[in-house]
């Protein structure tokens, strides 16, 4: 009862193995008993239960149904293993036998179905003797999509060479299933295989065709597909046409003369660098086959000739300006500019050049102002010799006159110069006609328009006020601009397309906070040497500041230059408020370091250096700061439109000087010192005002008047006013000292003679200056700030002007009432050189002992002026004014010791004081 009663609860889920052979609806999975067998225990879960006699095998009839199922959807949806490896070609009739033969296909097979994202079942043990099947829909597309490459090479009459040569070039993707058996993409396969047959004889091969452009291979490569020329492959081998390569060989003949190189440039203008005007175009691999080597950019040749042709015409032009004789200077200019007058006016051309010799001959100018004189006589040339091409100037009628010669496209000046020409030229005609009884017409002088009576209106001549002044001021001090100054040197060293010159913009500004200078003379702002600048570079700057060692050291450089006005030839003093110190360094130093890489530094035979200015703007007209480099530097300001120039500047720190010494009771000496300043003749005192708040009087003062001076009168005098009366008689004896020992001459020494007249000299001075108020010392500091004590010598300033109390001595170098600046370190210098020369050559055992103390005592004081010059500046400062520097001051003091050596005199003996050999 039990085993009938599990049969009737199980019947459902389970089926005896004999009635699943006998039902024949499982047949698909087996047959036979035995069929089924690879199933059990696997597929089919089995139990062993008592059957209808004896125990029997029963299957879960729901793992029969799924496998029946799984083998249905085989047989409709997928392909074998079998039948895909002859499908892809695989011959052979049995091509998967053997183990190790069987997993190389199925594995490149089922790599295929992951590639093409084609679905496959794969069974390890294998099911129903198959161990792949295959999706049949996306794997009969796949065939009819792609080409077997033996098929390929059928097809399309190809070569595997030719195959393998088309798969490199133009990165033909494999399908691959095993080593020898790979597939293309139809569309592919028609792309690149279907190919016409080529004649080898209209092709060069791929090294005929590198000998030819003298190149590699990886320049032909980039040459191809800059080009758009396509190779061929003929049995594998890569050709290119022969009209391509000559159509390529035109072109490069085509570039290279039509463009040239960056170093060609150079070469034919004769620069250390590429000039900004010209353009620059980026090249490509056929133009750099073509010009030779590997550039960046190229420029036309054409331009770079015009260039050249205007390089020289300038250099011509300011050779023949730099003639002594005017004249000739002004005929060497017609000639190089071949400006010429026509042949039908001979009697014309004859009378101007003679019109203009004599206005050259008798001009009284300087050297900025002749050159003024005569190119606008040259321009005034070319207008002349234009408007007389067809006849006579004297057939010309009022009128014709009129409206060629004065209109506004003629300046005015040019404009006098032409009717003081017709003035003279018409009174000679009329002679010359009465001489000869000629009744010819001329034209009339009295219809010709008079420039000379043209109403002029005077342009307003303005200046900043003074917030707005110290506004600039602060704005272009700030070390801030320093970074941005960095990045666009480097643009413009790299040649970079967008530059703004920013460096010249913050270098052309701060020159004029403290300098009353014109345009044209800040623009001559000249070069300055960075050896004393440690390790001087864009790098450097960008990782630290200048210290105020080495920035003063650039100060310096540019006040020991000779500066001119170039306007009128007068000395131009440079100025540099300290607290402009570092920022001015700065940007000098950023300009130079643009120079050095962009143009190099040129000297002279001298080993000097004479780069005409490190501000440049790369424009053609330098009459002005660039728009550019206005605008970048500028960005920040807080002044919408600000706009910043150099005329009103330069008025603004005339009106600035002067109002200083108004407002402090020095009015005779603030119109001389403006005048001087700018080197006006005329600086005019009427409308001149400026609200400058007192407190802010002093600071003023100290940056517009900063001369550096030295000495032991001004130290006496920060005494007075600032010292402790408790120790100001030692204070005085330590200021009034000679040096006992100084420069290095160890072995000289004063005598006690000699040092007590000079301090009697000295203590004299004291005694006046400590006898003097409070206010009194404060003026005279304040003079001396505002170089208002003038006296006989430049650079020195006498507390005694106007009323010299030495009116004997030589130089106000000796005289205790002198103080000198930094300019003065220059003559001192020479002094002391001229000193020991004049004491070398004199002083002889059989020399008068009075010339010798003469000697000993001007040496003495010589010295003593440069220590003190010393202990202000610092000795590299004061020795960078010798020729050699502190070279040449020891190869001095090696004379004096030769000469003490040689002569077996004690030099010491002879150093005292009396009058009688002093002269």
């Amino acid at each position: 009862m039990e085993e009938k009663g599990w049969l009737n609860m199980e019947h459902e889920t389970w089926i005896a193995k004999y009635e699943v052979v006998q039902s024949g609806k499982y047949e698909k999975i087996a047959k036979t008993y035995k069929g089924f067998k690879p199933f059990e225990n696997n597929i089919i879960e089995t139990k062993e239960a008592p059957g209808t006699t004896t125990m029997a095998t029963y299957y879960k009839k729901s793992d029969l149904d799924n496998l029946l199922q799984l083998i249905e959807l085989l047989e409709v949806n997928y392909l074998p293993d079998k039948e895909i490896v002859k499908m892809l070609g695989f011959e052979g009739k049995t091509p998967l036998a053997g183990v190790k033969r069987r997993k190389e296909i199925l594995d490149g097979v089922i790599s295929l179905c992951e590639s093409q994202n084609i679905g496959y079942k794969y069974f390890d043990e294998g099911f129903k003797k198959v161990y792949l099947y295959v999706a049949k829909e996306h794997f009969l597309s796949f065939m009819e999509t792609h080409i077997q490459s033996i098929a390929a090479r059928e097809k399309y009459n190809i070569s595997y060479e030719d195959i393998y040569g088309l798969e490199t070039k133009y990165n033909i993707q494999r399908v691959t299933i095993t080593k020898n058996n790979f597939f293309y993409s139809l569309k592919d396969a028609e792309k690149y295989f279907n190919i016409p047959k080529y004649n080898e004889e209209d092709f060069f091969n791929l090294d005929e065709t590198l000998s030819i452009f003298n190149c590699s291979r990886n320049t032909i490569d980039s040459l191809r597909k800059e080009e758009h020329i396509e190779p061929v492959f003929i049995k594998g081998k890569t050709f290119y046409s022969k009209e391509s390569v000559d159509n390529l060989l035109k072109k490069m003949a085509e570039i290279k003369n039509t463009f040239c190189t960056a170093k060609s440039v150079m070469q034919i203008c004769n620069l250390a660098y590429v000039p900004g005007q010209l353009v620059s175009f980026p090249t490509d691999t056929l133009a750099n086959l073509a010009l030779g080597e590997p550039v960046m950019v190229m420029y036309f040749l054409e331009d770079v000739n015009q260039y050249k042709k205007q390089v020289e015409e300038r250099n011509n032009l300011s050779q023949a300006l730099s003639l002594f004789d005017p004249v000739e200077a002004f005929e060497q200019i017609l000639t190089i500019k071949e400006i010429s007058f026509s042949e039908k006016c001979p009697y014309t051309q004859k009378e101007w050049h003679s019109f203009c010799k004599e206005k050259l001959s008798l001009a009284k100018r300087n050297i900025g102002g002749l050159k003024s004189l005569i190119s606008n006589y040259v321009d005034c040339t070319t207008v002349l010799a234009a408007f007389t091409l067809d006849k006579e100037l004297f057939s010309l009628t009022s009128n014709e006159i009129n409206l060629k010669l004065f209109n506004p496209s003629i300046a005015i000046q040019k404009q006098r110069n032409l009717y003081s020409f017709l003035l003279e030229y018409h009174g000679k005609i009329t002679a010359l006609l009465s001489e000869n009884n000629k009744k010819t017409k001329t034209f009339n002088m009295s219809r010709i328009i008079n420039p000379y009576l043209y109403e002029t209106t005077e342009k307003p001549k303005e200046t900043y006020e003074y917030s707005e002044y110290i506004e600039i001021y602060d704005y272009a001090k700030s070390m801030k601009h320093k970074q941005q100054a960095i990045i666009d040197a480097e643009n413009i060293i790299n040649r970079n397309e967008y530059t703004t010159h920013y460096a010249s913009a913050w270098l052309y500004i701060l020159t004029h906070l403290g300098n009353a200078w014109r345009h044209s003379d800040v623009m001559s702002l000249p070069m300055v040497e960075l050896k004393d600048v440690n390790h001087c570079s864009l790098e450097t700057l960008k990782e630290r500041d200048l210290t105020l060692e080495e920035a003063n050291s650039i100060i310096n450089q540019v006040k020991r230059k000779d500066l001119t006005v170039n306007k009128t030839g007068a000395t131009n003093r440079f100025n540099c408020p300290d607290d402009l110190v570092l920022p001015f360094a700065t940007a000098a130093a950023i300009c130079s370091l643009i120079v050095i890489e962009i143009k190099g530094i040129i000297s002279d035979s001298e080993n000097n250096v004479i780069n005409n200015s490190i501000i440049d703007f790369d424009i053609q007209n330098n009459n002005v700061i660039s728009k550019k480099a206005h605008n970048a530097f500028f960005s920040n300001f807080n002044k919408e439109d600000f706009k910043f120039q150099s005329l009103k500047m330069n008025r603004t720190v005339l009106v600035l000087i002067y109002m200083v010494l108004v407002r402090k009771g020095r009015s005779s000496a603030a119109l001389e010192l403006a005048q001087r300043l700018r080197a006006h003749e005329d600086f005019e005192t009427t409308n001149i005002y400026l609200v400058i708040p007192d407190e802010e009087l002093d600071e003023l003062c100290e940056s517009l008047f900063n001369r550096k001076y030295f000495g032991y009168i001004p130290s006496l005098l920060a005494t007075v006013l600032f010292g402790d009366n408790e120790d100001r008689n030692k204070r005085t004896q330590e200021i009034l000292a000679l040096n006992s020992a100084f420069g290095g001459i160890q072995r000289i020494e004063a005598t006690t003679g000699f040092i007590n007249k000079t301090l009697s000299e000295r203590q004299k001075v004291a005694d006046e200056i400590f006898r003097m108020g409070l206010d009194e010392v404060t003026d005279l500091m304040f003079d001396l700030e505002v170089n208002a004590l003038p006296s006989h010598e430049e650079n020195f300033q006498c507390i005694v002007s106007p009323d010299c109390h030495k009116p004997e001595l030589e130089s106000c170098k000796d005289c205790p009432f002198a103080v000198p600046n930094f300019y003065a370190i220059s003559s001192l210098v020479e002094g002391v050189k001229g000193t020991i020369l004049e004491f070398i050559r004199d002083f002889e055992p059989s020399t008068f002992e009075g010339e010798k103390t003469r000697l000993m005592n001007h040496l003495y004081k010589d010295m003593d002026g440069l220590e003190r010059a010393m202990q202000k500046f610092g000795k590299t400062e004061v020795f960078r004014f010798f020729d050699n520097g502190e070279e040449e001051y020891n190869g001095l003091l090696d004379l004096l010791d030769e000469l003490q050596y040689r002569t077996g005199e004690d030099f010491e003996q002879y150093l005292t004081y009396n009058p009688i050999y002093l002269t």
